[in-house]
């Protein structure tokens, strides 16, 4: 998308020299087109993909710009004129939009509104004094304001480690937050800014009477709309296709509606994604195009992912910081199926489901979202030598009034904590990284959508047993390929007699092939997720060594003793049960080395 960065200052010469100052800084990456705009106090300033869906206007009434696509119910895209509009009242009640997109409106009198998508994906952070107020997609530009003051917010900065992202919008630096979903900025100048809802996730029980196949139904009903109002109808689009089900349902509902479509998959050609991705372009006639795709080993990835995000959304997703200039050549715009799999198949709302009481619990589901965090007992030992161990306590119960916030039904505060959580954070960082090369259409973020998801119980999304129906019984055809589910079973929702007979006669000469039959070719991991994520691999060995002058930084706020039992050095192998899980934590520190460069 946009690097983008907002300042209202009614100093007119400290304002310049922010500006000034910004705009030097504001493009994370190069060969990105440069924008502004302007009116009395406010000033905006951006960096973005030379296709951005990009608009402004500005006169001496105020401003306003659009980053990316903000859509009224119907699919047509608002322009800004209208968007000055929409949020000139001074009460609560102002429109939310679909589409990925961020968006403010400036007025003279009435100050600044400002705002994103329905769940928050693209990222706003903001800060304020008591005449200034900065906001951006990263909170790296406000140290370059002059009135900018800040402190280590110690408990919102525990409850990152525990479970790899901000809650409650907290980040390291105290009064700098992230923007909350569903939220506006509103700031008039007479009084401090605030965040004011306008967007819920709508729960109910509106469709828990239907039967099992007439909520299938609707699902697929709601999710082709969608698709139809998100994407325009006249554009050729890209499809970010990793051969899981997520993608292909995407796959199968642009292929319904006749569009023009460039798949697009990361990886090496003999990765079991790519072989299934393969398969899914195949099927549909989609134009596939390959991308290979490793944590570069300089470390550079790593240090940009610090530098702006400020370890607020997890430091595992950093390959992608090398797509947007393979991604040029793509379609301007670009389906996926992100978030696709917790919004409708209902998989991270059964974290809170524990197998041997057999009930929905805070304690079930935090201790899933703390494995990929800093375990509860490793941060409390890390802390407790500067003698802070109760932030654990503290940030435990922070995050426990965040979850039982969402609803008195267990299952929907899983489904509502990890929306807003994990997805928009950590899932959502790929999709802002495509964005500098090609726009991100997000048809599982749709409000249709989600007041269906919200109305249908859990037994319905669980286990993605809605999705795979909605597969099955609309493309049969998808469903009968091999499925990535990223590990080496690959075996289709609805598997052919032919695939069937394959796997038995497989099976029985598995033993006779040696160990890397199935799994390895030359004892290469060929899956793709655990070979960008492994924390012994070269790409992350050069993140560590980046990172490891540093270290002692990490002093001010932990025991260094403990530290270093709990993350070795560079060259000392990391041995773990699960590549992607167990190493988190850890990786979460190492980012944390790399923050403290500049912030400790």
């Amino acid at each position: 998308m946009a690097s983008f960065v907002i300042v209202v200052d009614p100093d007119a010469s400290r304002r310049a020299a922010f500006s000034a100052a910004a705009a030097r800084r504001v493009a994370p990456l190069p060969d990105l087109a440069a924008g502004s705009c302007s009116s009395g106090a406010f000033q905006a300033l951006w960096a973005a993909g030379t296709r951005a869906p990009i608009a402004h206007e500005s006169d001496v009434q105020g401003a306003a710009v659009i980053w990316g696509d903000a859509l009224h119910e119907c699919g047509e895209r608002i322009a800004p004129g209208v968007l000055r509009a929409a949020w000139a009242g001074a009460g609560a009640a102002l429109p939310a939009f679909d589409g990925y997109h961020a968006a403010v409106t400036y007025d003279a009198e009435r100050g600044l509104t400002l705002g994103s998508d329905l769940i928050g994906m693209l990222p706003i952070y903001w800060w304020t004094s008591s005449e200034v107020t900065l906001a951006g997609s990263s909170p790296e530009f406000f140290r370059l304001h002059p009135c900018f003051r800040s402190s280590i917010d110690a408990e919102g900065l525990a409850a990152m480690l525990l479970v790899m992202y901000s809650v409650d919008g907290r980040t390291p630096l105290g009064g700098v937050r992230r923007l909350a979903a569903g939220h506006l900025l509103r700031a008039d100048g007479r009084s401090a800014p605030r965040e004011v809802e306008n967007y819920r996730l709508p729960l109910s029980r509106a469709y828990h009477e239907m039967p099992f196949s007439a909520q299938v139904e609707l699902l697929h009903e709601v999710l082709t709309d969608a698709m139809r109002r998100h994407l325009p109808a006249s554009e050729p689009c890209a499809l970010s296709l990793s051969g899981g089900r997520d993608s292909r349902l995407v796959a199968g509902l642009l292929e319904r509606q006749g569009r023009k479509v460039t798949a697009a998959t990361f990886g090496e050609p003999d990765d079991m994604e790519m072989r299934c991705a393969r398969a899914v372009a195949r099927a549909t006639g989609f134009t596939h195009r390959t991308f290979p795709l490793e944590v570069d080993g300089a470390g550079k990835c790593g240090d940009l992912h610090a530098t702006w995000f400020h370890c607020t959304t997890g430091f595992g997703s950093l390959a992608h910081w090398d797509s947007a200039a393979r991604m040029r050549e793509l379609p301007a715009r670009m389906a996926t199926g992100y978030v696709m799999d917790p919004i409708v198949g209902g998989t991270h709302a059964m974290w809170a489901y524990d197998r041997a009481s057999r009930r929905m619990s805070f304690d079930a589901f935090f201790a899933r979202i703390n494995a990929h965090g800093v375990g509860q007992d490793v941060l409390r030992s890390l802390l407790a030598g500067r003698g802070q161990g109760d932030l654990v306590d503290a940030a435990v119960a922070m995050i426990r009034r965040s979850y039982e916030a969402y609803s008195d039904v267990e299952s929907q505060r899983a489904w509502c904590f990890d929306i807003h959580h994990r997805q928009r954070f950590h899932v959502g960082n790929p999709p802002w990284l495509f964005s500098f090369a090609t726009w991100p259409v997000q048809p599982a973020v749709d409000r249709r959508v989600l007041e269906v998801a919200g109305g249908l119980p859990l037994a319905t999304l669980a286990e993605r047993r809605a999705q795979d129906e909605v597969l099955r019984r609309y493309f049969p055809r998808l469903a009968e390929l091999p499925l990535d589910r990223n590990s080496y079973d690959t075996e289709p929702l609805s598997p052919r007699v032919r695939y069937l007979a394959t796997r038995y006669i497989g099976e029985r000469l598995a033993p006779l092939a040696g160990p890397f039959s199935r799994r390895q070719r030359g004892g290469r991991e060929r899956r793709f997720y655990y070979r960008v994520f492994d924390f012994n691999g070269p790409g992350w060995q050069a993140i560590r060594r980046l990172a490891e002058p540093h270290r002692e930084k990490l002093g001010a706020l932990m025991d260094l003793d403990r530290l270093n039992e709990y993350l070795p050095p560079p060259g000392v192998e990391l041995r773990v049960k699960n590549g992607i899980v167990d190493s988190s934590g850890r990786k979460m520190l190492v980012g944390l080395m790399l923050w403290a460069r500049d912030h400790l």
